[in-house]
């Protein structure tokens, strides 16, 4: 479905993923707010990964490359902003709250015939955006194709439990190279980027409804109990309040 408007916003689009979908890298001429309307949605830059759970929205300005994953069963809103409009908002990517007031107006706006409130609904649109409160910063991904290769096959799969001194050997450089290396192109040593990474995997995961044991095993911690402490250390709460006030709970055990 595609609502032309115009002349702050280019278009709508609301997008289903029954099985889940993967976007290559890929960049657009407007601005774009990807909105995980009932699942959790992975944006990647050439600089960070982006991890948006459900209620939440990716703010992606003009010209940034980038590729997307979607959860199966997800709904998402692609909202295209002219150029222009980009100039009252951030110029990085971003994930934000989607204040209920914000849905709403972008949900009435191909109600709205008359150009002059039309005008003023879209301005309104913008305004609530600039608003709007940042949730997550990205987790800032290696510039070094050798390191990205890294990082890449831990987003793919956040359960692996491959050593620093093995992806060292992998990579043919030494692990001092290694760990010195990624801790100048990402700010972060390896071991917290991984802690890092899985953690903001599972917030996804609970917010889709996963089940509490389940994702503990998905982002690779084989004991609940220490996931349960990592968790809470990250989130300030246990898995379960969390899944209970994100998503829906369906498993007890946290």
């Amino acid at each position: 479905m595609t609502i032309d408007l115009d002349p702050l916003l280019d278009s709508i689009d609301i997008l289903t993923t029954a099985d889940g979908a993967h976007w290559p890298a890929h960049a657009h001429d407007d601005h774009e707010l990807l909105s995980a309307i009932s699942r959790s949605v992975t944006v990647v830059t050439p600089e960070a990964v982006y991890i948006a759970p459900r209620g939440t929205s990716v703010w992606i300005p003009a010209g940034v490359v980038h590729e997307v994953t979607a959860a199966p069963g997800n709904t998402m809103r692609c909202t295209w902003f002219e150029p222009d409009a980009g100039a009252r908002l951030t110029g990085r990517v971003v994930v934000t709250s989607v204040p209920p007031l914000l849905d709403h107006v972008l949900a009435e706006l191909g109600r709205y015939t008359d150009p002059a409130r039309r005008a003023r609904a879209e301005a309104f649109a913008l305004d609530l955006l600039a608003d709007s409160r940042e949730t997550e910063v990205g987790l800032p991904t290696p510039g070094s194709g050798w390191l990205r290769e890294v990082t890449d096959a831990l987003i793919a799969d956040p359960a692996d439990r491959r050593t620093v001194d093995v992806w060292a050997a992998q990579s043919a450089v030494s692990v001092r190279t290694f760990s010195r290396q990624f801790a100048a192109e990402t700010g972060m040593t390896f071991s917290h980027w991984r802690a890092e990474l899985r953690l903001q995997l599972a917030m996804s995961m609970l917010a889709n409804g996963t089940e509490v044991g389940r994702t503990a095993r998905a982002v690779g911690f084989e004991s609940l109990a220490a996931f349960s402490a990592a968790f809470r250390r990250r989130s300030g709460v246990s898995p379960r309040v969390f899944a209970r006030t994100h998503g829906s709970m369906t498993d007890s055990r946290a």
